[in-house]
């Protein structure tokens, strides 16, 4: 093994099942050898905090989040009303309060320090609403030109990492568009949720995956040469915007026994 990447997926509140693999991943002795890490929505978090925490408190930091940290101000139908084909750029929740907690819970200069990629989707200009997203859908699924960016943070202002986390987390319909440079993204995972390509990019022979779905269109064979350790549950982790503390306890656990259980006996260990 040359250089070891952690690729983190997407899924909401689902979550702290890797933030629990990584804590086994700690306990093995395997995450200190890790060289490189990629994110995609919840996963960019995830890899922006345990690439430069320690794993109990990136854990402490997930159950300090209020349950309800979702809301939104006015009934979803009236919101539909008011906003119709702006509904996409303006979302069903306001994501303001996940701007308040990236600030308060990320080291920027070390975060820039670690050689991290976040993972967001294109939606087209300024202005284009959900017809920016369906052309970016278009290119990406039936043109095969990917949609998908891949941003290292090691050369980004404390501002642009911000931005582009929140980007990455911005499921379309339930968060607003996010804005960079005349553009609109959304969240990595419309267009990759298990973003592989960065660290396979920048030289990574082995790629440990933790994933967040029970079924995902990773493609192994994509890769040819490179070695992959799966880390997932073979049934659903629940809904994604659930934080309920207990549920979160449990997804943790969970995700400690299933990446333990996957990498205790395997070659990375020792």
């Amino acid at each position: 093994m040359n250089k070891l990447g952690l690729c983190l997926s997407g899924g909401g509140a689902r979550g702290a099942f890797q933030v629990g693999a990584c804590k086994a991943l700690e306990d093995l002795g395997i995450l200190k050898k890790v060289n490189a890490y990629a994110g995609t929505s919840i996963g960019s978090v995830n890899a922006s905090l345990i690439s430069t925490k320690s794993v109990d408190e990136v854990f402490r930091i997930w159950l300090s989040v209020e349950p309800d940290v979702l809301k939104s101000t006015e009934s979803l139908f009236k919101r539909i009303i008011k906003e119709r084909t702006h509904f996409v750029d303006n979302g069903v929740f306001k994501i303001d309060e996940l701007e308040v907690q990236i600030d308060a819970a990320i080291d920027y200069n070390h975060l820039r320090q670690q050689e991290l990629y976040i993972t967001i989707s294109q939606a087209g200009n300024i202005n284009d609403g959900i017809f920016g997203l369906f052309k970016a859908g278009y290119q990406h699924y039936i043109k095969k030109d990917s949609q998908a960016l891949y941003v290292p943070v090691s050369d980004q202002s404390d501002e642009q990492i911000k931005k582009l986390i929140l980007a990455s987390c911005s499921i379309p319909i339930v968060f607003p568009a996010v804005r960079l440079d005349e553009r609109e993204y959304f969240d990595g995972a419309v267009f990759d949720n298990v973003p592989v390509k960065p660290l396979v990019d920048s030289g990574c022979d082995t790629v440990i995956i933790v994933h967040l779905h029970r079924l995902n269109l990773f493609q192994k064979s994509n890769f040819p040469g490179i070695r992959f350790y799966e880390i997932k549950h073979h049934r659903s982790l629940g809904g994604l915007l659930n934080f309920d503390r207990d549920r979160s306890r449990k997804l943790f656990d969970l995700g400690y026994h299933n990446a333990f259980e996957t990498l205790k006996d395997s070659d990375l260990v020792g």
